[in-house]
C-alpha cells in the first residue's frame, strides 16, 4: 500500500514539474501605434482613373474628432494603453476604379513565416457614410473588410484575385443578396457559398451568408459614434441587423493543420479544410474592397468610408509536450 502511494505521489510530482504543452510562440504582433511599422508591409491598391483608388494610413488616430480627420471611435477592445491609433484602409472613395476592376486596397506582411498551425487575431472596425442615415449605405457603400492568410504577398488580395484564403464581411447591408459574409480560396471560381459548400456555420440555406439570417442577429443595430453623428446627418440612425458596421469586432482565424476556422467575437462563421486549396505563401493581408466602381471624392465620403484594424497578433499553436507524452 505504501509503495503504491509513493509511486502515485512520485508520478504526480513528476507530471507537475513538466509543462502540459510547449509554450505558445508569438510569431508577429502590431498595435499600429507607430508609422515606422509600415516598412513591414507592402501596400497595394487597384488603379483608379488617375492613380490608386485607395490608400493605407499607419498610426491613424481614429479617436480624433471628424473635424480633425478622425472618426471619434473608442479604443479597440484589445488595446492595453488606451490609445486610439491604428491602421486605416480606404478604397474607391478617392476616385473611381479603372475599367471593370473592383476597387480594393490591401496591406500585406513581408517576410513572415507561418508554421503549419497558428492563430491570428485582430480588432476590426467597419465605418461607412450613410445615405439619409446609416440604415442605408448611401454613397459608395458595399465596402467589405477582408483578412487573408497564406498569400505569397506578391499581389493585391481581394475578391477577384487571391492566392490563399480570404474572408470578408460587409459593414453595411450592401454586400449583395446572400453575400454579407464571404470566403474566397485560392481564386477558385465560383467562390464557396452555402449553396455549393458546407463551410458556413449558419447552414446551407439560401440566406446562410446573408446579414438577414438569424444566425448573425448578434451583430448590427448599432449607432455611429456621437462625434460622427454631430458632424454629419448622414451618420444618424442605426445599422441594419446582422452587419459589422460601427462596432469593434474581434476577428480570429485558426489553422489547426486540418481546418481553418474564421470567427467573429468567438462566433464561428466558416470552417474550410486546408486540403480545399493551395497556399500561395506565408503572408497575411488586411484590406477592403468595394463591389461598386464609382468613386466619390467628397470630403465626407473620404472621411467616413474607412476600415480600421488594430492589435494584430499571430501566435503559433503549441504542440503537446514530448516529455509528457513519454511520461
Amino acid at each position: 500500500m505504501q509503495h503504491r502511494l509513493f509511486s502515485a505521489l512520485a508520478t504526480a510530482l513528476l507530471l507537475a514539474s513538466l509543462p502540459a504543452v510547449a509554450s505558445a510562440a508569438s510569431l508577429y504582433s502590431d498595435n499600429f501605434n507607430s508609422a515606422a511599422t509600415s516598412s513591414n508591409y507592402t501596400v497595394y491598391a487597384t488603379a483608379g482613373a488617375t492613380g490608386p483608388s485607395g490608400d493605407a494610413t499607419f498610426a491613424y488616430d481614429y479617436g480624433a474628432a471628424p473635424a480633425s480627420g478622425g472618426l471619434s471611435i473608442p479604443a479597440a477592445p484589445h488595446t492595453g494603453d488606451g490609445s486610439t491609433l491604428g491602421l486605416r484602409v480606404r478604397t474607391d472613395n478617392l476616385q473611381a476604379s479603372s475599367g471593370t476592376v473592383v476597387g480594393a486596397t490591401a496591406v500585406i506582411t513581408k517576410n513572415l513565416t507561418l508554421p503549419s498551425k497558428y492563430n491570428l487575431q485582430v480588432d476590426v472596425w467597419s465605418n461607412y457614410i450613410g445615405g439619409s442615415s446609416i440604415a442605408s449605405s448611401g454613397s459608395n457603400g458595399s465596402t467589405g473588410v477582408a483578412v487573408g492568410v497564406g498569400t505569397s504577398g506578391n499581389a493585391i488580395q481581394y475578391i477577384v484575385n487571391n492566392d490563399g484564403m480570404l474572408v470578408e464581411a460587409f459593414g453595411d447591408n450592401g454586400g449583395g443578396a446572400n453575400g454579407a459574409y464571404r470566403v474566397y480560396v485560392d481564386a477558385i471560381s465560383p467562390r464557396p457559398t452555402p449553396a455549393n459548400s458546407s463551410y458556413y456555420a449558419a447552414g446551407t440555406s439560401a440566406t446562410s451568408a446573408s446579414n438577414t439570417d438569424p444566425y448573425y442577429a448578434s451583430f448590427g443595430g448599432t449607432s455611429a459614434p456621437a462625434g460622427q453623428v454631430s458632424f454629419a446627418s448622414s451618420q444618424s440612425g442605426t445599422t441594419p441587423a446582422g452587419v459589422q458596421g460601427f462596432s469593434w469586432h474581434t476577428w480570429t482565424i485558426d489553422n489547426d493543420g486540418t481546418n481553418i476556422t474564421w470567427s467573429i467575437d468567438n462566433k464561428l462563421i466558416t470552417t474550410v479544410p486546408v486540403s480545399a486549396f493551395t497556399f500561395g505563401g506565408s503572408q497575411i493581408s488586411l484590406g477592403n474592397d468595394d463591389t461598386g466602381l464609382t468613386g466619390n471624392s467628397s470630403a465626407n465620403n473620404q472621411l467616413f468610408n474607412a476600415q480600421i484594424f488594430d492589435n494584430l497578433v499571430i501566435t503559433g499553436v503549441p504542440e503537446p509536450s514530448a516529455c509528457l507524452l513519454a511520461g
